[in-house]
């Protein structure tokens, strides 16, 4: 009983840490998931270059790690944690405003569109990266010592949701608004949905506390 306990108490008083995870990796997978549509609307169709486009992230995941670890050692957790939510939420939004070769053709417009992709989407795979690390050892800095594995759990558990909720709402999407819609606008909406929830989170983590063990240290 006390470990259920626990696991409620550190769901209910950091509950904006889990939600923030579950964004953060709907934000990730959210391009995945829209991957034809934006074959079409980026990369003129080119699969080799939008696959090239998500792997951007996962070259910065690893900076991200290291440069949010060293943050959070320096100047605690919230700062990482209030980062992350942050930066992700910023670069998942952008995407879904961006213009687009195929609406502006060889223009300036839609050029600039394609290269703030990929940076956008490198600002996401820093905050991955960094939000694993900090949101890892948050958690198992404010979890009790008897209930460490279940509180730690939470972790994963989010992480799915978040691909789950991704998946979920593409799929309603793709459903509601049909092919055509979807390709010409509808693709957007995942990416800028994320905005009212991310807020929430946002707002939550600023009045995080820290940890003891960093307080301590």
């Amino acid at each position: 009983m006390g470990a259920l306990s626990d696991v409620c108490g550190l769901v209910r008083n950091y509950w904006s840490v889990l939600l923030g995870n579950i964004l953060e990796w709907y934000e990730f997978a959210i391009y995945g998931y829209m991957a034809s549509y934006m074959e079409q609307n980026f990369f003129r169709g080119s699969a080799l270059a939008t696959w090239l486009g998500f792997t951007a992230t996962f070259v910065a995941r690893p900076l991200g790690g290291i440069f949010l670890g060293i943050l959070s050692d320096f100047f605690g957790r919230k700062l990482a944690v209030v980062l992350t939510i942050f930066g992700m939420l910023t670069a998942t939004v952008g995407q879904g405003l961006l213009p687009t070769p195929r609406n502006h053709g060889d223009s300036a417009a839609g050029s600039l569109g394609l290269i703030l992709l990929f940076c956008l989407r490198l600002v996401q795979g820093l905050c991955t990266g960094g939000e694993i690390s900090a949101v890892s050892t948050y958690i198992v800095e404010v979890a009790g010592r008897d209930s460490m594995g279940r509180c730690v759990s939470l972790i994963s558990i989010t992480i799915t949701q978040g691909f789950l909720l991704a998946r979920a709402v593409v799929w309603s999407l793709e459903l509601g608004l049909g092919e055509e819609q979807m390709l010409d606008w509808g693709w957007r909406l995942p990416f800028i949905l994320a905005l009212l929830p991310g807020i929430v989170s946002l707002a939550g983590r600023r009045g995080l506390k820290e940890s003891q063990a960093t307080t301590n240290s």
